[in-house]
């Protein structure tokens, strides 16, 4: 299937009547709507699975309302009911082997004080009886309204999910309806309800007078119960405004400087540290400064000093040789008279040894000008090869250091000077706490009401096996009722085979669905060293993990993300084992998702989704490098405007503009 565009008219924000086409491109089959919130993410979402499903379609604006009245309400509220509201889907799909082009019309309008709803089916372009009479049969064995949620999501279904709490009866729940097991549990309570009834037949009067009494207090609990869920429905509704209302106050105290005024005194104290470290830093760096450290812009003089006190020491050592040098000259020359060389040769030596003389009584008649001590060479030397480059190093560190502090100090005391006055403050404080306040109140009342609930719950289980045993007791006391008894005998038998059917057509199909799952994890995460096992238990389908050495892996230790990417590939894998080549519609789809695994969904999930994706993003989700990196897959992209005067929204084609 792949749906090519959808109509809204008047349906909740959408004033008018607003289209926008949807047909992806070859090998991008993305397509990306962008909405602030409130804007009209989640009514599309809720157009499409209307359309398609009516008073069967999980609709997340719908709550606890009555179907009926849901469609009255939903009517956007600046048109006339009478004039109605409509949603409409054009799609195409394969039958026979051919393409076949469908158009369904759902539209609703109020007559008379009472909402009137029809729908209209054309198939390629004709008006088609059939289709139109017999769609809910169409469409529920094509996509059942049961699976719906494997293609059509939004955040809140990946975190219910990423909960070990609730995903077993999730799964339970997914599971059956791929499998087509929901008409089977739906048997085995009609069998149940019909055992209680037979049960409970008896022509005894005070029997049956106190079967009345049960029957009238059942039912009882459950009007009442019916009146709690109508309550429950509204103070849903009621505590998400307030929660949205505590969440923009929480946004405005922030953005006022709220945050930084709670942290005034760390800040301050942060502040305080930091110029205690920079002073102690600076003394350090001084201590060097006042010791040898100067010295090294006077490397080269250095070099030179070294070089005229070697200079100075040779002429020490000409001066302390000079006597010596003529009196070992005279010795030797008389030595080779003596020996009556040739006297060509005695004076060659002669004239050597006195030029030698010379050179050395030149040197020795030199002036010391530093006339400093001999060790001064290798003392300037060790200086500027050891000491020197050994400071130098101190103070590079000593510096970087104190660059660090500079910008820190820098930054804190910015921020000390955004931090807001205490009469500013305590009004957004006052605002803050009041907001919470009734939020928290309201999250109160809920919990109080469900307390009710389950107090009723209880009572009417209590109830409802009493009924049972009243009507045990009859049975075994009443000898000509084996017909009733050999009913009853039979009927839980066909339940219990129920039951084993069931566990055994899961276990058939279970081990495809796991390897599914396990493969679109491992997919999103690129670990395949982390989980290497993913077994789902066919009866109370509890998910165990288990890694490469077969030890298991438990959901708490997994991070958050990792927990999010794991919900993500259970709906994934279970939508890859449908075998229905159906478009996926996330709405909100980063927005239950930490930081560090958004990456993954961008690159690795909805490229691959689906053959046609629908993306509902806030202008928090997908932007920035996300928005580049899964650029290159978007066909189309739409920009849903909402008019916070009129409060209707309209689709304009683009993108946020920064992104």
């Amino acid at each position: 299937m792949i749906i090519d565009s959808i109509i809204i008219e008047n349906f909740g924000v959408y004033a008018g009547k607003q289209e926008v086409t949807l047909t992806p491109s070859p090998g991008k089959p993305i397509i990306l709507f962008g909405g602030l919130n409130g804007g009209g993410k989640t009514t599309l979402l809720d157009a499409v699975q209307l359309a398609f499903y009516g008073s069967k379609a999980r609709l997340a604006s719908r709550g606890k309302l009555a179907y009926k009245k849901y469609l009255r309400e939903s009517i956007n509220h600046k048109t006339d009911p009478t004039e109605g509201a409509a949603v409409s889907v054009f799609f195409n799909r394969i039958m026979d082997g051919k393409k076949h082009n469908f158009h369904i019309c759902r539209y609703w309008s109020e007559k008379g004080n009472v909402i009137e709803e029809d729908i209209r089916v054309s198939l390629d372009g004709e008006a088609d009886i059939f289709f139109t009479e017999h769609w809910e049969e169409f469409i529920e064995n094509y996509l059942p309204s049961g699976v719906a949620h494997l293609f059509f999501f939004d955040g809140e279904q990946i975190e219910e999910l990423a909960d070990v709490e609730n995903s077993s009866k999730i799964l339970e729940t997914a599971i059956h309806s791929l499998l087509g097991l929901d008409l089977v549990e739906r048997l085995q309570v009609d069998l149940k309800n019909f055992e209680r009834r037979k049960k409970t037949e008896t022509h005894d009067p005070k029997i049956s007078n106190e079967l009345e009494q049960i029957r009238g207090s059942i039912s009882q609990i459950e009007q009442e119960e019916e009146v709690l869920a109508m309550n429950e429905g509204r103070l849903v509704n009621e505590s998400e405004f307030h929660q949205k209302q505590l969440h923009n106050h929480e946004e405005k105290f922030k953005l006022e400087g709220g945050e930084l005024y709670q942290n005034r005194h760390k800040l301050k104290n942060e502040e305080l540290k930091i110029k205690n470290e920079k002073f102690e830093l600076d003394s350090e760096l001084r201590s060097l400064v006042s010791g040898s450290l100067p010295l090294l812009m006077l490397a080269g003089e250095l070099k030179k000093v070294e070089k005229l006190a070697h200079h100075e020491n040779e002429i020490r050592n000409a001066r302390t040789f000079s006597e010596s040098i003529e009196n070992r000259d005279h010795d030797l020359l008389h030595v080779l008279k003596k020996e009556k060389i040739a006297d060509s040769s005695f004076n060659v030596i002669k004239k050597y040894l006195k030029r030698d003389r010379d050179v050395n009584l030149e040197l020795a008649n030199e002036t010391l000008l530093l006339n400093a001590p001999e060790t001064l060479p290798h003392q300037v030397e060790h200086l500027y090869n050891e000491i020197l480059p050994s400071l130098k190093k101190q103070a590079n560190v000593l510096m970087k250091k104190i660059n660090i502090l500079d910008e820190s100090l820098v930054r804190t005391e910015n921020e000390i000077l955004r931090i807001p006055t205490d009469e500013k403050i305590n009004d957004l404080q006052n605002e803050l706490d009041k907001a919470n306040k009734v939020f928290q109140n309201k999250l109160k009342e809920l919990d109080n009401l469900r307390v009710q609930q389950n107090v009723l719950q209880r009572q009417k289980s209590q109830l409802e096996n009493k009924l049972d045993s009243v009507g045990e007791a009859q049975l075994n006391i009443a000898f000509d009722e084996d017909d009733r008894l050999r009913t009853l005998k039979h009927s839980k038998k066909v339940r219990n085979t129920l039951g084993k059917f069931r566990t055994s057509v899961v276990k058939n199909h279970i081990h495809n669905i796991e390897n599914l799952m396990l493969e679109s994890f491992q997919s999103l995460l690129r670990k395949t060293e982390l989980i290497n096992l993913l077994k789902i238990e066919p009866t109370t389908f509890k998910t165990t993990l288990t890694d490469k050495n077969g030890n298991l892996v438990p959901f708490k230790r997994l991070s958050a993300g990792e927990r999010q990417l794991l919900a993500t590939s259970l709906l994934w894998g279970l939508a890859r084992s449908s075998g229905r080549p159906i478009p996926t519609i996330i709405d909100t789809p980063l927005g239950r998702l930490d930081s560090s695994h958004r990456n993954h969904f961008v690159e690795r999930y909805f490229p691959s989704a689906s053959h046609q994706v629908l993306l509902l993003s806030t202008d928090e989700e997908i932007v920035g490098t996300y928005y580049e990196k899964l650029k290159p897959f978007v066909s189309r992209s739409f920009l849903m405007v909402h008019n916070e005067n009129s409060g209707n929204t309209h689709f304009k084609k683009g993108y946020f503009e920064k992104v």
